[in-house]
């Protein structure tokens, strides 16, 4: 059997032993942290937290895992105990900076130090915090009492300062928010990573921030010194609720930013959670009304990755009003996880027990405090699971013992997506009893219930759970016929085509569902199945109906490809993405934004050339569509849309909103913050929410009157690098280039190399039924890889070399020494297809940049036949006429001559003849070959297992044997990968059978963006997806035709 290490870290990784963990607080503040032996699994380097006082220390676990460690936080504080089995790579006291380090992907546990609750009439609670960004720790223990529609807090506030503050009275910010609903679904302030707001085909839109439902200030008497440091005053808060409340559960919040104090206890600290709103603590909840018992979305395996990018699944109940989002890939409807180890066959082990992003995860450094302070060991947790098989088993009863936290990683430790903001260090309630720790026995569908409950430290109860499905199986790598997140036009059409890799007989079904005008009630649902051929290519079968766009709206589109092998494996996968369609020439354009996020935005340029590194700043998509963004290695991109209203009454509208102080955008990364007329004046109109009421649309998505969000899809050809919807902006929605975007198939640790390129993709929506207006505007821009020796560069410019009188930083890239000012990228056939006869010819592409363009495909079949499928792409360089489509009847070899002439405008201007042409990456002939074979030749036998393992950077090697009896004849052959044609030929059998040769290093010297930096190790190594498609012209004129799927490591040949 071949054997190499597993792509991902083991989920079920064993967390810090806090049974067996001991925290004692004490009188300064701080918090005496020893573990026995058996807290720690081994000798591994420790960190101990407080994501409270944002202090943290380094130890060293002894030899039987116990250690020793002084941390502040005070009484109810949450402590934070990780570990590194990686022995460094996680954890690394040198390295100053827990991004620099990236501790969440260290395994992790949580407690809360223990606290005496006040004693007295009323709900007792202990907080514990730090003020921002002063780091002076504080502890606020009292009482909470309710009555009618008043609420008290009292009580006492005790201060920890090396600096004097007798007499001083700081003033803190405190907030009223409705955590649940009168359903008991539960809220939050800000959507960051999962949303409660959907968009009408049930996306989740993240959204900043908003206002609270009330904003006062608690201000305690004067401080008194009690002991050395310490400084202690009583408070008392008593405030009528605001009147007309909906029924829910309400909290109050206290914001831990702007005291003004000074003296934080051991001096400056790291900034262990700077980049998430919610620096508050939350005091004990209250009911207002007849609320429904709280109900916390649960998520399940939100730390897995499938190969689509998604991460985890969320209960079929809760799928219409909540949403997980990790930026990265939208959520794909079915969740698909690979059964057994590619390192020893054995069944990996995954753990069943839930994640609840909405109470506490991180975004790089360390996770928020937890917005509820759970009791442990309270309420149960049962997982009922049925089989493929249809046997049910059932893990538990057990009760919550605590709590855990982790980041996916690679299994070699590598972060996977560290160079912008995703979801990380999701809180998870662990039973710590190992019970729910489960090998999948078969392949196939399971249905997994979670049943449970948990308790709060007030005596709350709290439900979780739901049904859950979870598909076992070997990945499938779906290259779709359109790009992801692709923004289309009214009267363009979806192609629905599939390259399936491997290259299996897979069963695919492409569903696409358009909501003209948003209206669910107007919806156009597209579907298309069908049986991709044995070389694992599905074009529309015969007969399909058009996946045409009937009017403006938004789009879902979701694929499922499954083939079960003859060994009985099942193999799938599974995508999901949404978009806008827009009328074309529509009044609502959408845009990017004007150069850099620390540029103020009067002086902020649409072309420009400049460096951003070191600076902390990061470049804006460009404005224009069809402009170019190159950037370096050193460089970062923000995802951002905005809009123009030409027309000027969805501009008009949200101005009143702005008048009324209900448009709630946040758009403060230009600095200085832009107000709105500047944005508006810049022609990047925020989008964003308004409610009825005037309330935070996180909190009350019900309210929301006027919907503003964006849709942006970063998509490098194989690899889906960012999708985001959002309403302006959502903080920390940038990349860098050296991620791993999650190790879906064809990266490596390298991330990207020069060459490389994305398109980046957008659609604006508005819609508002107070002033009855809404429009729909589509975007694009093209991102480019520069040279290593141009790292620390960014440039945003017009295509085409200042062809029309535009500026210029020369050409999109150089292949062989010829400059490249456009291209374009085959979806559908490409090179290297293979089809049989009887199979639909379909050919659909994406243009570089992404402009309007003339379209001139010549298809020459064997005998010197031809047949030309000629149009134009749509506004932003999108090209499919399903009605050019046609069947191809006789076996062959195919050239497909493909030429884009770029005669619309760019935003530097008209065009003027002679245009700029283009065509594929690397082509030959001024196109690719296809291979059709007649649907009963038998394929080529195998001249390798269905899966080997290549070591180091090749070359590799594909034998073709050919049929028994067959001595001579021509083997034709092309090498692909995403993009790019790399080489195409013939070469003759020899004795009946011929050697292709893929040879990375040398290719590398034409074609930069080849990696062969590894996929999981920093040594040398293969990581893209490399295809190689052979077709052998026999003597007696047969043509045979097998397909090789290189993917990293992987060579795949499956049985045919």
């Amino acid at each position: 059997m071949p054997s190499r290490d597993d792509d991902y870290y083991p989920q079920a990784v064993a967390p810090p032993d806090f049974s067996k963990i001991t925290l004692t607080p004490e009188d300064t503040g701080h918090t005496h942290v020893v573990g026995a032996a058996g807290a720690i699994p081994g000798p591994f380097p420790v960190y101990v937290a407080s994501p409270n006082s944002a202090n943290d220390v380094f130890a060293t676990a002894a030899a039987d895992g116990s250690f020793t460690a002084d941390v502040v936080a005070p009484p109810g504080a949450w402590v934070l105990v990780k570990y590194d089995p990686t022995n460094g790579r996680w954890i690394d006291p040198a390295s100053g900076d827990v991004l620099r380090a990236p501790v969440n992907s260290a395994p992790g546990a949580w407690r809360q130090v223990p606290f005496t609750p006040p004693a007295g009439s009323g709900v007792p609670f202990v907080l514990a915090g730090s003020t921002f960004e002063n780091r002076v720790d504080f502890q606020l223990s009292g009482l909470l009492t309710q009555s009618g529609a008043g609420v008290t807090l009292a009580g006492t506030i005790t201060f920890y300062s090396t600096d004097a503050l007798t007499g001083q009275t700081p003033q803190f910010s405190i907030l009223l928010h409705r955590l649940y609903n009168a359903a008991g679904e539960p809220r939050m302030m800000a959507n960051q990573f999962f949303s409660t707001i959907l968009t009408p085909t049930g996306l989740p839109v993240e959204h900043w921030n908003g206002p609270p439902l009330l904003a006062d200030a608690l201000v305690p008497s004067a401080l008194a010194q009690t002991a050395p440091n310490v400084y202690s005053a009583p408070f008392t808060y008593t405030r009528t609720l605001p009147p007309g409340l909906d029924d829910g559960t309400y909290a109050f919040s206290l914001s831990t930013f702007g005291t003004g104090l000074t003296g934080s206890l051991g001096g400056a600290r790291r900034e262990v959670n700077p980049f998430l709103t919610n620096h508050e603590l939350y005091f004990p909840p209250f009911p207002v009304g007849s609320p429904a018992t709280p109900h916390l979305f649960w998520g399940l395996l939100t730390d897995v990755f499938s190969a689509d990018g998604s991460r985890g699944t969320v209960a079929a109940e809760d799928a219409t009003a909540f949403g997980i989002v990790d930026r990265m890939a939208t959520q794909a409807g079915s969740f698909v996880v690979p059964r057994v180890s590619k390192k020893d066959g054995q069944p990996l082990v995954y753990r069943l027990e839930p994640y609840v992003p909405m109470v506490s995860q991180g975004e790089r450094r360390l996770a928020n405090v937890p917005t509820h302070a759970f009791r442990f060991p309270s309420g149960s947790l049962t997982a009922t699971i049925t089989r493929p098989d249809a046997q049910v088993v059932t893990l538990g009863p057990e009760p919550f013992r605590g709590a855990a936290c982790r980041t996916p990683a690679s299994s070699q430790g590598q972060v996977l997506d560290n160079g912008g903001g995703h979801l990380g260090d999701v809180f998870q309630l662990s039973t710590g009893s190992g019970a729910f720790d489960y090998q999948f026995p078969l392949y196939g569908e399971y249905t997994i219930v979670l049943d449970g409950t948990v308790d709060d430290v007030y005596g709350n109860s709290y439900t979780g759970g739901g049904t859950y499905t979870v598909f076992v199986a070997e990945p499938l790598d779906l290259e779709p016929a359109v790009l992801p997140m692709t923004p289309l036009e009214v009267g363009d059409s979806l192609n629905p085509g599939l390259t399936v890799l491997p290259g299996v007989p897979a069963d695919v079904t492409v569903d696409a569902t358009l909501l003209v005008n948003s209206d669910p009630n107007q919806a156009v649902t597209l579907s298309v199945h069908g049986t991709a051929n044995r070389f694992g290519t599905f074009t529309p079968p015969a007969g399909t109906v058009p996946l045409t766009m009937t009017g403006p709206g938004e789009l879902v589109v979701k694929t499922v490809a499954t083939y079960t092998d003859p060994d009985g494996v099942l193999w799938m996968g599974a995508t999901c993405w949404g978009q806008v369609v827009a009328q074309p020439n529509s009044s609502f354009v959408a845009h990017g934004r004007h150069e850099i996020d620390d540029v103020p935005v009067a002086s902020a340029r649409q072309w420009f050339q400049t460096g951003i590194f070191p600076r902390e700043a990061h470049a804006f998509l460009p404005w224009a569509t069809g402009d170019v963004l190159w950037q370096g290695d050193s460089e970062a991109a923000r995802v951002q849309i905005t809009a123009e209203d030409t027309d000027g009454a969805i501009e008009a509208a949200m101005t009143d909103w702005v008048a009324h102080g209900n448009y709630f955008s946040k758009g403060d990364e230009s600095s200085p913050p832009p107000s709105f007329a500047e944005r508006a004046g810049k022609g990047e109109l925020p989008l964003a929410f308004s409610t009825s009421t005037g309330a935070n649309a996180a909190e009350e998505p019900g309210d929301i009157v006027g919907y503003g969000y964006w849709y942006a899809g970063i998509e490098r050809p194989g690899e889906r690098v960012r999708e985001i919807i959002s309403d302006d902006d959502s903080g920390t929605a940038y990349w860098r280039f050296g991620e791993l975007y999650g190790l879906q198939p064809g990266m490596g640790v390298a991330g990207d190399q020069p060459g490389d390129f994305k398109f980046q993709f957008g659609g604006a929506v508005y819609r508002d039924a107070v002033h009855a207006v809404q429009g729909y505007g589509i975007y694009a821009s093209l991102w480019m890889h520069l040279p290593d020796d141009d790292a620390g560069e960014t440039y945003v410019f017009p295509p085409f070399e200042g062809a029309n009188g535009g500026p210029s930083d020369g050409p999109l890239l150089t292949l062989r020494g010829q400059a490249i000012d456009a291209f374009v990228v085959p979806l559908a056939v490409r090179p290297g297809t293979i089809l049989e006869t009887g199979d639909a010819f379909s050919f659909a592409a994406q243009l570089a940049p992404t402009l309007p363009a003339a379209m001139s495909v010549v298809v020459t079949g064997p005998g010197g036949a031809s047949h030309t499928i000629a149009g134009r792409a749509n506004a932003i360089g999108y090209f499919y006429d399903p009605a050019q489509d046609f069947t191809v009847d006789l076996a062959g070899v195919y050239h497909v001559a493909v030429t884009a002439t770029f005669d619309a405008p760019t935003s530097a201007g008209p065009m003027s003849a002679p245009y700029p042409t283009g065509t594929i990456l690397g082509a030959v002939d001024g196109g690719f070959d296809v291979y059709v074979v007649a649907s009963d030749t038998p394929s080529l036998p195998p001249g390798q297992p269905p899966w080997s393992v290549v070591g180091g950077t090749g070359p590799v090697n594909l034998t073709i044997h050919a049929p028994l009896g067959t001595e001579t004849g021509t083997v034709h052959y092309t090498i692909a990968m995403p993009g790019y044609l790399l080489a195409s030929g013939n070469t003759s059998l020899d004795h009946g059978s011929a050697t292709i040769v893929y040879d990375p290093i040398t290719l590398r010297q034409t074609f930069p963006n080849i990696d062969v930096g590894g996929r999981l190790t920093d040594g040398p190594g293969l990581a893209d997806t490399v295809w190689t498609s052979v077709a052998l012209e026999a003597a007696d004129g047969r043509l045979y035709a097998d397909h090789v799927t290189l993917q990293g490591p992987d060579v795949y040949l499956p049985a045919r």
